[in-house]
């Protein structure tokens, strides 16, 4: 059988019909759309969850854990987190400020203190973390060559700790406090009220650091060296990981004229906190004595390295270039920490006789004019070192005649 395939009687033209209700449809769907584009936004556009935030006590937290890991930097951030979310906690706050303290950050800590004294006014341990937080401030001042804004620090931390001792009797970390805020003003009426402190605070608790530590600290003001090296050792025993422990160590060492103790006491610091800035500069101060200038050098810069702002680190680093004979950095350092200083005393004489010593070696001719009144101000204020200062005004008037000393 054949089949034929018979053509259509006529052409199929335009779109099926079934195409056209497809396009009608998608149209309508458009404008339906348009007009109602929130209604279809909430419906097809889901709601967002929110991201699960923690508490401010999970971040206390994981500050404590990165403390304990040493991350310090985080665990001040997640403190501050903590408080943030949570300003009601004085925990929160004596935590940072503790932290604070112990990272060297002590203007950060004084506000905060100043935030928790007013949210916890009746809260012993709240006013001894401020106690601390003035403590740290004025030795930071202090490492300025700002004496008189250091008192007025070490003021406030005496009062400070006699506020938690008002709360709290019992209290020997605040004793301690309030006893090296006294002593630390260098004051000798308030040595006695001092050493009344300090030997409570030991009388409260034996084996509190901070205890031996200002008990120490007093002694070193009465000028009993031995018992301070005494009190320190008992201090350490208490509490083996605390630099500064170390660090009074090696100065009562050097105040005996053991050298070698010193430099083991500063290195033994050192390898508790190898950022230890005060550490270094001890150790360059005992390098001088040795005349191991080069040693002498290379902590002195590490000092600095790690803490630019303290005057008597930049003033042995001058001396030490001083002493090799480099004259142009001798001068950068030693103006830095004479700047600093302000005026010359009988502690810091030695940099301003050393900086007008560069000048002098620098050339009389051109260097007498900065180098005399340097001079001038060793003889008045330093006398220990006023002899040499003399001998310095001497050779300065002979090279303004022209006459070689």
């Amino acid at each position: 059988m054949i089949v034929r395939a018979t053509p259509p009687r006529y052409p199929r033209r335009g779109p099926s019909c079934l195409l056209v209700l497809f396009v009608m449809f998608g149209v309508a769907v458009a404008f339906f759309v348009i007009a109602n584009v929130e209604q279809v936004r909430e419906t097809i556009i889901p709601t967002a969850i929110p991201t699960p935030t923690r508490s401010a006590t999970e971040y206390a937290m994981l500050a404590d854990l990165s403390e304990k890991n040493k991350e310090f930097d985080r665990a001040i951030e997640y403190y501050e987190t903590a408080v943030r979310l949570d300003a009601t906690k004085p925990e929160f706050y004596i935590r940072l400020i503790n932290l604070l303290v112990a990272q060297k950050q002590a203007e950060r800590a004084i506000e905060v203190a100043e935030q928790v004294t007013i949210l916890s006014p009746d809260n012993d341990r709240v006013w001894t973390a401020v106690a601390a937080a003035y403590l740290a401030n004025g030795e930071r001042l202090n490492d300025m060559g700002d004496r008189a804004g250091a008192n007025l620090q070490f003021a406030q931390a005496s009062q400070s700790a006699r506020e938690a001792i008002n709360i709290n009797p019992e209290n020997a970390t605040a004793y301690a406090y309030a006893a090296g805020g006294l002593i630390l003003q260098g004051d000798p009426q308030k040595y006695e009220q001092a050493l009344e402190f300090a030997d409570y605070a030991v009388l409260l608790e034996p084996n509190n650091p901070w205890a031996r530590y200002y008990m120490a600290t007093v002694f070193v003001y009465f000028g009993n060296y031995r018992a301070a090296i005494e009190q320190y050792q008992l201090g350490i025993e208490a509490n083996g990981a605390s630099p500064e422990l170390y660090y009074g160590l090696a100065y009562n060492y050097y105040a005996l004229a053991s050298i070698p103790d010193a430099i083991l006491a500063f290195e033994r610091a050192i390898n508790i906190d190898a950022t230890y800035a005060a550490a270094y500069d001890g150790l360059a101060h005992m390098y001088l004595q040795l005349g191991e200038n080069p040693l002498a050098e290379e902590n002195a810069l590490k000092s600095v390295e790690l803490n630019p702002n303290v005057a008597r680190a930049r003033g042995r680093l001058g001396e030490a270039y001083y002493n090799q004979n480099n004259y142009p950095e001798a001068i950068q350092q030693l103006t830095i920490a004479t700047t600093m200083y302000g005026q010359a005393n009988e502690l810091n004489g030695r940099f301003f006789y050393f900086l007008a010593q560069a000048y002098l070696r620098s050339g009389p001719e051109q260097y007498c004019s900065e180098a005399t009144p340097l001079f001038e101000q060793v003889v008045t204020a330093a006398p220990a070192w006023e002899p040499f200062a003399r001998d310095g005004l001497e050779e300065c008037r002979l090279a303004t005649l022209g006459i070689s000393p």
